[in-house]
């Protein structure tokens, strides 16, 4: 789904590159930074205890003054955790070694959007008048179109088709009627130009042709316009360096706007695009600015901490270049990124308790059933619904046949709801009761369960909250995760992908998160030490059952391997042509 021309960011030319590095790369102690917030002395003490236990430098150590809140506007999370955060590790000479963040106890949980300026309200009005413009154009073009058609009159041949009804507003304009338009127009320039070439007047034909191609060129531009009507003069392979080269030039110029830049920007768009560019692009303008979905987690935003405002999108998700999944392999180039990881819960005894029970079971193995809640539904298309039945399901059937634990699977619309259902839990993955526990579980140390469902984590401390994570911590978990606001289905991890991981014993908790996990800059929390490996050594037996959940795929590098320390590089998507991309190529594909 195009959310705006940012999705693709780190996405683009990023497929087909080898990896140079070997996948196992556990976290070391001198990687790893403790976030305290200095106004809570829980928060104070918690950190102390957690980097007692695990032996962290204490230099690691970074106090921030904050408010007690678990939400924190923009402006807040800029001025008073990330600039001081960033100064901090600078200063202590930490910044080219800590690749791990973790916020402990006190630490806010969620950033909201950013409140829109005055000139990004200017903006989006003036979007909305080329949007309206474009439109009226385009429908123009639309008429004229069917109007020559109907001039040519063949016999039996459709005169034209009724217009597709579009709405008189400019914010009622949803994106499945301007799909649904684009087709149209399409099927409508190619019926002419068949009906063109049907012309036996050598002369007339040429003359209409050129017309023809004309408008093409105005509702698509050159580029598209040119690879439909000069596809035998121009290889498309013309077009593909025309176009990135163009989305280059509008990355730059879209990167740090203003009035002059947009300017330019809007007459590049028409000109390469034509009329449909220029609705597409005003488009975008306006959900940009708008600011749609974009609150996230504190810790889902800190990845990007070396990235300043401006640098990347707030509003929506990113796609997270660590996730395993993504087609091909990027190799060496700089990812100025954190893994982040939260040891809290709704007190400093649970969030204590959530460190004493990772290290404990490090050391005697962790012991239990797993549960897995499946619905019993059809395997859908990918990441649907269905999909995500079908890969819980999966994990039961291969983690039963060799894991050596015993694994019960719920495939039908009933729950575990009832107390004592699922006792001597080790894991548990499933869904779907949103925002409501249902006290079933009794949870082993060092426990591993998360549910599938929208707004789990939304709070943690308050005492009135219903939902998955803060109930679960309450109740002895020792690791889950969830998000802070609706995250839509394919945010969570795969079952498969993230228990697979952990299993082989080759990577640690946040490393197996990274990995299974599609999105950054949004809602997902993971909740528990990331240092935390419940498999430490690497049997043979348990890798190949993890090889099996993992469809046998190559063990994918670890993130840490791929983290570099590059806040200028960070700051500057430019300095990355093809690698670091403000724009989606999907926004402008004809």
């Amino acid at each position: 789904m195009m959310r705006h021309l940012f999705q693709a960011l780190f996405t683009i030319a990023m497929f087909g590159l080898g990896f140079p590095f070997s996948a196992v790369a556990f976290v070391s102690l001198e990687q790893v930074a403790v976030l305290v917030n200095s106004r809570s002395s829980d928060s104070r003490d918690l950190a102390k205890y957690y980097m007692e236990r695990r032996n962290i430098p204490l230099v690691n150590r970074v106090d921030l003054d904050l408010p007690l809140t678990e939400t924190i506007s923009r402006e807040v999370y800029e001025q008073d955790l990330r600039k001081p955060l960033e100064e901090a590790l600078t200063r202590k000479g930490l910044a080219k070694t800590i690749k791990v963040l973790v916020t402990v106890y006190g630490m806010p949980l969620r950033v909201q959007g950013p409140a829109r300026t005055g000139e990004e309200e200017e903006w989006i009005a003036d979007a909305r008048g080329w949007v309206q413009s474009a439109m009226g154009l385009l429908r123009e073009q639309e008429h004229a179109i069917i109007d020559q058609q109907a001039s040519l009159a063949f016999p039996g041949k459709p005169s034209g088709a009724l217009l597709i009804p579009l709405p008189d507003s400019v914010d009622s304009l949803k994106k499945s009627q301007v799909r649904q338009w684009r087709e149209r127009l399409t099927v409508l320039i190619n019926e002419r130009g068949q009906s063109i070439q049907e012309i036996p007047d050598v002369e007339k034909k040429s003359e209409l042709l050129a017309s023809h191609e004309k408008t093409i060129r105005r509702i698509f531009g050159k580029v598209w316009g040119g690879v439909t009507i000069t596809r035998l003069l121009r290889s498309s392979m013309d077009h593909q360096r025309e176009d990135a080269a163009v989305q280059q030039i509008l990355a730059r110029l879209m990167q740090d706007p203003s009035a002059t830049k947009r300017t330019r920007a809007y007459a590049l768009v028409q000109e390469t695009y034509g009329l449909w560019g220029i609705l597409a692009f005003a488009q975008w303008e306006i959900e940009r600015y708008q600011q749609a979905d974009g609150s996230a987690s504190v810790d889902s935003e800190l990845s990007f901490l070396w990235w300043e405002a401006g640098t990347y999108p707030l509003a929506g998700r990113l796609p997270n270049p660590f996730y395993l999944g993504y087609p091909g392999k990027v190799a060496d180039w700089p990812l100025p990124l954190f893994l982040v990881s939260r040891i809290d819960a709704p007190t400093v005894t649970h969030a204590r308790r959530m460190i004493d029970q990772a290290i404990g079971t490090e050391s005697r193995g962790l012991s239990g059933n797993v549960y897995v809640d499946a619905r019993g539904m059809k395997k859908g298309g990918p990441l649907s619904y269905g999909f995500y039945d079908a890969d819980l399901r999966s994990f039961a059937r291969q983690f039963r046949s060799g894991s050596g634990y015993p694994v019960i699977l719920e495939n039908t619309e009933q729950r575990w709801s009832q107390p004592g259902q699922a006792p001597n839990v080790a894991l548990y993955v499933g869904w779907y009761r949103l925002r409501h526990y249902e006290d079933a579980f009794t949870f082993n140390p060092g426990a591993i369960a998360y549910h599938i469902a929208s707004g789990e984590a939304v709070s943690i401390h308050n005492p009135h909250e219903k939902g998955w994570c803060k109930n679960a911590l309450e109740r002895g978990v020792t690791v889950t995760l969830g998000p802070v606001g609706e995250p839509y289905l394919d945010a969570f991890p795969l079952p498969t992908e993230f228990f697979g991981l952990l299993f082989s014993g080759k990577y640690s908790l946040v490393e197996a998160y990274y990995l299974s996990m599609r999105y950054l800059s949004w809602k997902m929390v993971l909740f528990g030490d990331p240092l935390y490996r419940p498999w430490s050594n690497m049997d043979s037996r348990r890798q190949q059952v993890a090889q099996t959940l993992l469809q046998e795929r190559p063990w994918p590098v670890s993130p840490l391997q791929r983290i570099v320390y590059s806040p200028e590089g960070g700051r500057d998507l430019s300095k990355f042509p093809g690698k670091y991309s403000v724009l989606d190529s999907k926004v402008f594909s004809p």
